[in-house]
Formats: structure tokens, C-alpha cells, sequence
């Protein structure tokens, strides 16, 4: 009896001393430059949360936080970085909703996931916006939903690419709904925003701040928005699942995470920070005015939520049948 006491009391002593290790650890973290690999170019929704956000979490620390571009294959590229970077929390990457996705459309992503990376916290979701032109028919998601039925195929919305998010929202809408309609998928966002504009094609669904500008103008409607809650910027607009599609959301998030062997106190100290941050009323004024909502999502409940996305979208490709251009 006496050795199994012995033997608790060094477990519980080793256990202890452990835990004050990587709690100083984390204290002295970071000593040096930060780096943010961004797998996008610069001006999108990931560049955008990654340098507002870099820039204050240099102030916290007092260390540098360097914002890295490395675009290519969807995010792919960038986020192959990370995941063969060493775990020391100053490699970190700005994830997002792409990544979710390419798993299902890539043959050959160079990591898994949810096993090669951490999650940190998920810090922001930017809604698509259903539009159509002011000629179109419906002005709501009940009244398209009708006309589909009523004309099968008839309807053409655009994307910005087979697979793309602009693409399977609308592929979740005809699953939910039970309608079908003929996807166009164009090379980018901009020639289809053309297209919808000049009424070659009647719908689209991009980024809410890509709808905004023609919206005021009057030179497109907004039928709805897809994510579970309203938009700021389209207050007065309802959401896809106000509009009787219940439980369906589609938002472009963001969020942080570190190589998968990252350290627990790392973790839970960069959460804490951005939370932090995060929260406060200037940064969440200043994302809003890009179409861009903050909300939080901890470690585990962010891997949680990447989990539920990789299967929502590979179950989505698969029925779709969305391939890459």
C-alpha cells in the first residue's frame, strides 16, 4: 500500500509540476515575431480578419505579427504550410470555409484537417446574399422556391465556380427545397456579378459586401440571406432559414488555427488574446463595415463546427456531382 501511495503521490507531483511548465510556457509566449499565414490573396475575407486582427494582437504582446499571403489551389497551398510547421504556436494560419470544402473536391490535399491542425478560435463569418435581377420574377425564397417547381431546370443562377461556396449554397437550397435549377458556373465572382447585372443570368449568391453597392443603387434585389442570422449591412433582409428553409447556413468563416501538435497553454493563451480583441467594440464595428459579423467559436467548439462543415460540404460535392473547373 505504501509504494501505491508512493507511487500516486509522484503521479500527482508529476502531473503538477507539468501543468506549471506549460503554464510558464505559455506566459513567455511570444518572444519573437508572430507569423499568419493567409492561403488567400490580399483584400479577401481571411486577409481582411488576419491583418485587423495581427495588428492588435501585436500590441497585446509586443511582438511583431507578420501577415503572409500564400495564395494557390483554393487555400491549399497555405494551409500545407502550417500544417508541416513546427508546433510553436508562431506559425499560425487564418482558416476558411474553402477548407471545409476542398478535401471533397481535391484528389491530393497534403494534410487531413482535423488532424493536422489545432483549432485556436473560429473569429468571424461573412453571409452570402441570394440576388437577382430587378426583372425577376420572385422577391422572396418561398416565391423562387414556387416558380422552380413550376418551371424545373428553367432557372440559371450563377457562381463563381464549380465547387466554389457561391456555388453549393444554391446546391443546399435545391436539396433543402426539392427544386431544381441549371448552375453556370463562371471563372470568378466579378464577370458573374456582369452577367447577373446585365441579365444574362437572373441569380447568383455572393458575398453579401459584393451585393451591397448595386443593391442601394436599385441594379439588383436581395432575395434573402444565408447564414443563420441577419446581416448588418441587410438588416431588414431575411434570412434563407426565416424564409421557411429551416436549419439551413451558409456563411464564408474565419478562423485561427496552429500546427496539430501545438501545445494545450499555447492554445487557450492565443484564444484568450483574440477573444479579447475580438470583443471589443471597435473591431467588431470594423468588420462589420466589410459585411463581416464576429463571432466566436472556442477551441473545442470550433473543431466541433470543422467537423460538421468537412461532412455538411462532402455530403453536398458528392450529391451535386461539383467538380473543379
Amino acid at each position: 500500500m505504501k509504494i501505491l501511495t508512493l507511487l500516486k503521490m509522484m503521479l500527482v507531483s508529476a502531473l503538477i509540476a507539468a501543468a506549471w511548465v506549460g503554464q510558464a510556457f505559455a506566459q513567455g509566449y511570444p518572444n519573437r515575431p508572430v507569423r499568419i499565414i493567409v492561403p488567400f490573396s490580399t483584400a479577401t475575407a481571411a486577409d481582411i480578419v488576419a491583418r485587423q486582427l495581427g495588428s492588435r494582437l501585436a500590441e497585446t504582446w509586443g511582438q511583431g505579427v507578420v501577415i503572409e499571403n500564400q495564395g494557390g489551389a483554393g487555400g491549399v497551398i497555405g494551409a500545407a504550410t502550417v500544417a508541416k510547421a513546427a508546433p510553436d504556436a508562431y506559425t499560425l494560419v487564418m482558416f476558411g470555409i474553402n477548407h471545409a470544402i476542398n478535401p471533397s473536391l481535391y484528389k491530393d490535399v497534403p494534410y487531413d484537417t482535423l488532424r493536422d491542425f489545432k483549432s485556436i478560435v473560429r473569429v468571424a463569418v461573412a453571409p452570402l446574399a441570394i440576388i437577382a435581377h430587378p426583372s425577376f420574377p420572385a422577391n422572396s425564397i418561398p416565391e423562387l422556391i414556387a416558380l422552380a417547381k413550376a418551371r424545373p431546370k428553367a432557372i440559371l443562377y450563377g457562381s463563381g465556380g464549380n465547387g466554389s461556396v457561391t456555388h453549393l449554397s444554391f446546391e443546399l437550397l435545391k436539396a433543402s427545397a426539392g427544386i431544381d435549377m441549371t448552375h453556370v458556373p463562371y471563372k470568378g465572382i466579378a464577370q458573374m456579378m456582369t452577367d447577373v447585372l446585365g441579365n444574362q443570368i437572373p441569380l447568383a449568391s455572393p458575398a453579401a459586401a459584393t451585393a451591397l453597392s448595386q443593391f442601394k443603387a436599385g441594379k439588383l434585389k436581395v432575395l434573402a440571406i444565408t447564414s443563420a442570422k441577419r446581416s448588418s449591412v441587410f438588416p431588414d433582409v431575411p434570412t434563407v432559414a426565416e424564409a421557411g428553409i429551416r436549419g439551413y447556413d451558409v456563411s464564408a468563416w474565419n478562423g485561427l488555427l496552429a500546427p496539430a501538435r501545438t501545445a494545450d497553454e499555447l492554445v487557450t493563451k492565443i484564444h484568450a488574446d483574440v477573444v479579447n480583441v475580438a470583443q471589443s467594440k471597435e473591431f467588431i464595428e470594423l468588420l462589420q463595415k466589410q459585411a463581416l459579423e464576429v463571432d466566436l467559436l472556442g477551441p473545442a467548439e470550433f473543431r466541433a463546427f470543422l467537423s460538421a462543415e468537412l461532412d455538411k460540404w462532402s455530403k453536398l460535392v458528392k450529391a451535386s456531382g461539383a467538380k473543379l473547373d
